[in-house]
């Protein structure tokens, strides 16, 4: 045995009885007694609790369990509603840890700060011959610091090369609690990290199918999640403004005529989101003035866009909330994606990271995918799992996020929203 995968979904009338169904599914492709770790996406339907001690009592005693509510699940055979998704891992070539902590909201520099220096640092003996290191990362998808909450991460790591990957708990579009997992511990308001020491380099992508449309703007106004102002203009007017044309050309819809709270604006807010092109230095942290010496270091071009979901917004005049912190001085661009734009990205996402084994074989992977992705692909969202699995050819499991987390594409920093994120485990 080197390393091996495998997936299981299953619903239940219980959270043990769903979760158990599940793991046996997902034990069946792999040949140890126990797993070393267990990755478990669940609906709020189900108590969570409940759901893991049905895992725990598969899994056996030993195996790192974490993981997080959700807004929908997949696996490599498809996607549902309503279920417990598992994904398990057993190898001989890695080594799995886990932490967890809480008072995000309150206090994200100090649990941050104690989640991360909760994971053996490199040097450890506990990390001995694994060389290579990734970060997973599940926090409250509620909390709205999703941005921060990976910056603090790769700040606090002792290795400023280690990818973090990840995303937001969602509640099925409740937008009221989110939690997540380790162990025994089921948690609102906190993070949990994992850290997977390896003897080879896992590979990590990330995409959107986001394309601009408009002339760059800046956020001369803001407060945390709203953004009042764009190059001194209401946010939503000039919003507006940017996609009149292409969404009377695409859609057929006069954006003079939405309707506050109608489902043309909410259909509209996910298609038409912005994209960051730069954000201002002024983090306490110093990071921004870290990543932006390693990039001109470097010479990189950063090219690409984090996209923002504007979807809280709700009114037709004023301003755009969004799910996560915008920075008054940040420029931004008003972005278009469609249903076959998405699939597309999804299938870059999956080719790029199955191109990073050279050659070798996958084992299976984790896939962090949007909640706004599902919106615009509606029924059609099967046909991005299809893509991902024609693409990598071997199990994997995933979840509808709040956001996503990954910081290993250098044209990009690392918090997202509507891309895919696909951590692969070669075999």
């Amino acid at each position: 045995m080197t390393t091996e995968f495998g997936t299981g979904q299953a619903t239940g009338d219980s959270g043990d009885a769903a979760a158990m169904d599940a793991i046996r599914g997902a034990m069946a492709d792999i040949s140890a007694s126990e797993p070393d770790f267990c990755q478990i996406f669940c609906s709020p339907a189900y108590d969570y609790d409940a759901v893991l001690w049905g895992a725990r009592s598969v899994v056996g005693s030993d195996t790192e369990i974490v993981g997080c509510s959700s807004s929908g699940e997949f696996t490599e055979t498809g996607s549902g509603n309503g279920t417990v998704t598992v994904g398990v891992v057993s190898s001989d070539s890695m080594r799995f840890f886990s932490s967890i902590s809480t008072e995000l909201s309150a206090d994200p520099e100090r649990c941050l700060f104690e989640a991360v220096h909760d994971l053996p640092a490199s040097g450890d003996p506990a990390v001995d011959g694994y060389p290579h290191r990734t970060i997973i990362n599940l926090h409250d998808g509620m909390a709205g610091i999703g941005n921060k909450v990976t910056r603090l991460t790769e700040q606090y790591l002792d290795d400023e090369e280690t990818p973090v990957v990840g995303g937001s708990a969602g509640d099925d579009l409740q937008l009221q609690q989110t939690h997540v997992f380790r162990n025994d511990r089921v948690e609102t308001d906190a993070v949990v990290l994992t850290l997977i020491a390896a003897e080879d380099a896992l590979p990590v992508t990330v995409n959107h199918g986001h394309e601009p449309i408009s002339e760059a703007m800046t956020v001369t106004r803001a407060e945390g999640s709203t953004v009042y102002e764009l190059d001194g203009r209401p946010a939503f007017e000039a919003w507006r403004d940017a996609i009149r044309e292409d969404a009377m050309e695409t859609y057929d819809i006069d954006v003079d005529e939405l309707e506050a709270g109608s489902e043309d604006l909410v259909m509209l807010l996910g298609r038409y989101e912005l994209g960051i092109e730069s954000e201002p230095e002024s983090d306490a942290d110093g990071l921004a003035s870290r990543i932006k010496t390693f990039i001109e270091s470097k010479l990189i071009s950063t090219t690409g866009y984090n996209i923002r979901w504007p979807g809280h917004t709700t009114d037709t005049e004023g301003p755009l909330d969004f799910a996560v912190t915008v920075s008054e001085g940040t420029e931004v661009v008003v972005t278009h994606s469609n249903k076959s734009d998405q699939v597309y990205a999804v299938r870059n996402a999956a080719n790029n990271a199955v191109n990073e084994l050279r050659g070798g074989s996958v084992a299976g992977g984790f896939v962090y995918d949007c909640a706004c992705r599902a919106m615009i692909l509606g029924e059609d969202f099967d046909d991005a799992v299809d893509t991902i699995h024609s693409a990598i050819d071997a199990p994997f499991a995933g979840f509808e996020t709040y956001g996503e987390v990954c910081s290993a594409d250098e044209d990009y920093t690392g918090y997202h929203n509507t891309s895919s994120v696909i951590l692969l485990f070669p075999e």
